[in-house]
């Protein structure tokens, strides 16, 4: 925070005056010290807001000249208005000075709630509460970003630094529409101190977790405050002392011809959305109001909705369309206050309107889609008739074609008001032709401030969305599937199928390509990418090795590998329990793996990929590897196994995944390798997945985790065995041969073996694995399948039905982790199917 005196500012800004005739259009150096000094007066301590908004304006303006994103010509003189009026507030006798010194406190903004001891709490306004629960949920994402690129730049990545500085800006000012101006003022701290290079990548993590918590501690429409020693543990170890709090003012909205070229395109998007969500939820307020105008709480609504579109176009200089919502704020709360009575004629006035915000609306997507602005054409006279209709001077002035002139000094005030006058009268001119014939601007001039009104023609494409409840989605997934059973029996039924009705087979055929669509469309809307869970553990890895003295280098591929939410919500903490058992167990320390001829820094990698219809999990590492030896000696000591038992190896690794197994002599308060390794296994099991582990001494340990695309669908081969039908996956069969008597050949232990080819398989009889007491022959067809880790098997079968999409049911509480059975489906003929676990059945017939 800056302590200028008044003499100190007067100084600055007589010192810009004097640059600004310097200023060339082909040199716009000088223009670099005058925002360095405007940026200084951004935080200077004034008790005037208006002061530090036009600092703060003046400063964006300059370097959107300097950028060449506004035209020199009319930057430069906007640039000599805004210095104009700050060096007329200064003069002004309520102008408050001095700038004490000693305080440690910013002022604070007019219309923010705030608790000044320590600000303990932040009161969310009431115009500001439609807008936090979509705030809550995309600023969690947006702190995750942050936290990514902060581990980037840790590492070397310099690039990301202006990505940074873009999340922090954008997060600042959303504060800002939010009236939090403790939390936008941390920020502005923070932008300072990245500037002078002082702020690393810890603080950013340290600032990260800070709002990340206080985010999650929003209740009764309050935010927790800032306390003194969050602030010194985020700005700890600064290559300089603590900034001192500074005030972070929410930029004001700028002219309409700027408000697209610097806006975020997801921003506009949000912004469209939910204003028309607003307008339509007003709308069937107002014709409620009409039948019955004793409806307070409906006053309310209409104003709470007009106030949030116009705080939300002020953040995004959508000033057009606030000016036109503060204008029916201004009205309800007229009515609201029981000054004026909403009457018909005032009803369908604000109908009206709400048709023109619909307009203003419509208009903006279709600029950003590369299309000219456009001002509705009744824009002008529902704003005269709004402003007549309320009872006091309340609406504020208007971004419109006569104030741009006036503000390029093209005309003065009279003229706009005499053309005004003109237009009132019942002439049908536009006001920049009444002002052209009456001799009062060059057409010229009048074209200029058009482009400047029309703003820039950039080619974006806005994606409309929907917001749904998670719970709605579950509900429309569940129904999907049982339409596809319904859909299954009405194909199998007898009456269908005996039909000689070609045009109805066409029909029913067309209906199940429909239901698949449907079905495979349901299914996308749950399928989300694991890069946040991914990048959650790109911090437990730096935050660990940092703990445990060890230098760890994490690696991600595959983050953006996409699998159903269910999944993803339940694999976070698995990867978190492995994690830190590779870290705490696996990975040696520096001197050990120099010793071992390994880098000092070890690598602990995570890799998602899709493979046969399922997602794949690799979580690696370069350490000792496990000890087998010494896994089979505890697993012994505690009764898992007996001495003369023979296991292979895949079998002993298995025994980590028993609660509390630990080979570790001394346990850590990181963890000891096995402690949460059942958790790791319970969870793998619930989502019908599977774990392998890859090991070898001194070389590092891989772990696979194998999960379904989805918990809900799956293609699978009706095969029948007996009397009774199962479900393969289709994804699991490699090809169906005709087994002959040749083909089958005996081995130890009376074990079957297939020959296919070249090749030798081993055999597995679904009625003997089932208990189906049928005689067994060779009169089968087997079906060759082939599990996660490729090995591969026959299955013998009777006969192969077809083939057909099934909606997995969970068999119950008392039918759970059955060794090759993962479920079951609900066949055409209302009766249960059990479907396939190719490999629980491989693991547990062939490898045992």
């Amino acid at each position: 925070m800056n302590h200028i005196s008044e003499n100190g500012v007067a100084a600055i800004l007589n010192k810009i005056t004097d640059q600004l005739p310097l200023i060339e259009k082909t040199d716009l150096r000088i223009l670099t010290d005058i925002l360095s000094e405007l940026q200084n007066l951004c935080s200077v301590k004034s008790h005037s807001i208006q002061f530090t908004n036009l600092a703060l304006r003046a400063s964006k303006l300059v370097e959107t000249i300097l950028l060449n994103d506004v035209p020199f010509e009319s930057g430069y003189k906007r640039l000599n208005e805004g210095i104009l009026k700050m060096n007329e507030l200064i003069k002004m006798p309520d102008f408050k000075y001095p700038f004490p010194a000693g305080n440690a406190e910013g002022p604070v903004a007019e219309t923010a709630t705030i608790n000044p001891d320590n600000m303990e709490q932040v009161i969310v306004l009431e115009d500001a509460v439609d807008l936090v629960d979509k705030f809550i949920v995309s600023v969690q994402s947006v702190l995750e970003d942050l936290e990514g690129k902060a581990l980037s730049l840790e590492n070397g990545s310099t690039e990301k630094l202006s990505d940074i500085k873009r999340i922090l800006h954008t997060m600042k000012g959303e504060f800002g529409v939010l009236n939090l101006q403790v939390y936008a003022s941390l920020i502005h701290q923070v932008e300072a101190a990245i500037e002078k290079n002082e702020f690393s990548s810890e603080n950013m993590l340290r600032l990260k977790d800070i709002l990340g918590k206080k985010i999650l501690q929003f209740d009764n429409n309050r935010f927790p405050g800032i306390d003194d020693e969050e602030r010194k543990y985020i700005f700890e170890n600064l290559l300089h002392s603590l900034p001192e709090e500074s005030q972070s003012p929410c930029p004001q909205s700028q002219s309409s011809n700027d408000f697209i070229g610097n806006q975020d395109t997801s921003l506009l998007s949000d912004f469209i959305t939910e204003s028309r969500d607003h307008i339509n939820n007003a709308e069937c307020l107002l014709l409620e109001l009409e039948s019955d105008r004793d409806k307070p709480e409906h006053l309310n609504s209409i104003f709470r909705a007009c106030h949030t579109i116009k705080g939300v176009a002020c953040f995004l200089n959508l000033e057009d369309v606030a000016t036109l919502a503060h204008a029916v704020e201004n009205l309800m709360d007229q009515a609201r206050q029981k000054k004026i009575t909403l009457n018909s004629a005032l009803i369908d006035l604000l109908l009206g309107t709400m048709d023109c915000l619909k307009e203003f609306i419509n208009n903006i997507e279709l600029q950003i889609k590369g299309e000219p602005y456009k001002i509705p054409e009744n824009y002008r006279s529902i704003m005269r008739r709004l402003r007549d209709a309320v009872s006091s001077d309340t609406a504020q002035p208007r971004k419109l074609l006569g104030e741009i002139l006036i503000e390029k000094g093209d005309i003065s005030e009279d003229m706009l008001e005499n053309a005004l006058q003109i237009q009132n009268q019942g002439d049908r001119r536009k006001i920049g032709q009444i002002l052209v014939q009456e001799k009062n601007v060059p057409e010229k001039k009048i074209n200029d401030a058009l482009n400047l009104q029309k703003g820039l023609k950039l080619p974006k494409n806005v994606e409309e969305t929907v917001r749904v409840p998670v719970a709605r989605l579950d509900q429309l997934i569940d129904a999907i599937g049982e339409a596809v059973i319904a859909q299954s029996m009405l194909t199998a039924d007898p009456a269908v199928k005996g039909s000689t009705s070609q045009s109805l087979h066409t029909k029913i055929n067309q209906a199940n390509m429909i239901m698949r669509q449907i079905q495979e469309l349901s299914m996308s809307m749950r399928m989300v990418s694991v890069k946040s869970t991914f990048q959650k553990m790109a911090r437990l890895v730096r935050d660990l090795s940092k703990k445990s003295g060890k230098q760890v280098e994490f690696m991600m591929d595959g983050e953006d590998t996409e699998i159903d939410k269910t999944v993803v919500e339940h694999i976070g903490d698995p990867l978190i329990h492995m994690i830190r058992n590779s870290i705490d167990h696996g990975i040696e320390m520096a001197d050990e793996r120099e010793a071992n001829g390994k880098s000092q820094v070890a690598k602990i990698s995570l890799k998602a990929y899709h493979k046969a219809g399922n997602v794949f999990i690799e979580i690696c590492d370069d350490g000792r590897g496990l000890n087998k030896e010494s896994i089979l000696e505890k697993a012994i000591e505690r009764g898992y196994c007996k001495p003369g038992d023979k296991l292979s190896d895949q079998e002993i690794y298995d025994f980590i995944f028993h609660p509390g197994f630990s080979t570790a002599k001394q346990i850590t308060d990181i963890s000891g390798r096995g402690v949460g390794m059942d958790v790791v296994k319970k969870n793998i099991d619930t989502l019908r997945g599977s774990i392998e582990i890859q090991t070898e001494k001194n070389k590092g340990t891989t772990f696979t985790i194998r999960l379904p695309l989805t918990l809900a669908i799956i293609d699978g081969m009706v095969v029948r065995v007996h009397d009774s039908l199962y479900i393969v996956p289709t994804l699991s069969i490699i090809e169906t041969i005709a087994a002959k008597d040749e083909m089958i050949e005996s081995v130890l232990n009376d074990q079957k073996m297939i020959r296919v080819r070249t090749d030798h398989l081993p055999l597995i009889y679904l009625s003997q694995l089932f208990g189906i007491k049928i005689k067994l022959d060779s009169q089968y067809i087997a079906l060759i399948v082939e599990d996660a880790l490729g090995k591969r098997a026959a299955l013998m079968v009777d006969e192969i039905i077809g083939q057909q999409q099934v909606v997995i049911k969970n068999l119950g509480n008392g039918v759970i982790n059955v060794p090759g059975i993962s479920g079951g489906a609900i066949m055409s003929d209302g009766t249960v199917s059990l479907i396939l676990d190719i490999n629980g059945i491989i693991k547990n017939v062939v490898d045992k």
